[in-house]
């Protein structure tokens, strides 16, 4: 029976392995932030300045950012999605692309980050996941809950991930779920990236690697540390980092 038994993992495993191989398609996600309530979490700001910006601000950006992963061959590539000038002007947007090789277990990343592109390249790290007993459905896919921390930022960060797409990625970077990400919560909706489209049947998925790499060379840890001493001096300055570094 033991034999019965492993002998059906191994099989599934590999079916698993195989279809991730396969896996293919672009996903469009939508990355929404409120300010408000970011600000509202700021231990020196008072109930005084988040009304104020309430009646100022409003629903600043309510509409989000579109962004766009393209995945082929057990890699994938996640950058913000073109904008259409043809209507008049577009705003300079600051460089955030993310580029993961799943099959070597490596990243590189090109991230823009208080005025200096940074350009990072290194293993991938492996992120501690708590699958959690919660299921929803997001664009047409039933998907499983899973937690994580990011201990730089405080923050807690909620993924859905669906197993129907075979391939472990997902946006902004996170991954490492037996499945495809087609949603990440940050601090309770404080920031949603969220799938709106999702195309498999893409006659030929052309990963969109840049000619050039152009960014000062780092280590993961030393670009973390650059973030986490600008937002603990920005925070002890009774300011909002968050203006400035990406949330």
């Amino acid at each position: 029976m033991r034999f019965v038994i492993g002998f059906i993992m191994i099989l599934l495993m590999t079916t698993y392995i195989e279809a991730q191989q396969k896996a293919e398609g672009v996903i469009t996600f939508n990355r929404k932030q409120d300010y408000i309530s970011i600000m509202s979490k700021l231990p020196h700001i008072t109930q005084e300045d988040v009304d104020r910006s309430s009646l100022t601000w409003g629903n600043y950006a309510s509409e989000g950012t579109d962004y766009e992963l393209f995945f082929k061959d057990n890699k994938s590539v996640y950058r913000k999605k073109a904008e259409d000038a043809s209507g008049g002007y577009s705003w300079k947007q600051s460089q955030f692309l993310l580029m993961r090789n799943y099959k070597e277990k490596s990243q590189e990343d090109l991230i823009e980050t208080l005025g200096k592109v940074y350009h990072i390249k290194e293993d991938l790290p492996r992120t501690r996941w708590k699958i959690l007993n919660e299921i929803k459905e997001i664009e047409g896919y039933l998907c499983m809950k899973a937690e994580t921390k990011n201990a730089i930022k405080g923050q807690t960060i909620h993924a859905w991930f669906t197993d129907l797409i075979p391939m472990s990625g997902g946006p902004e970077g996170y991954g490492g779920l037996p499945g495809m990400i087609l949603e990440i919560d940050i601090n309770n909706q404080d920031a949603v990236i969220t799938a709106t489209k999702v195309a498999l049947e893409v006659e030929e998925v052309k990963l969109p690697y840049p000619k050039k790499i152009k960014g000062k060379k780092i280590e993961r840890a030393a670009h973390d540390a650059i973030v986490k001493k600008y937002i603990d001096q920005t925070i002890a300055g009774k300011k909002n980092p968050y203006w400035r570094v990406r949330y």
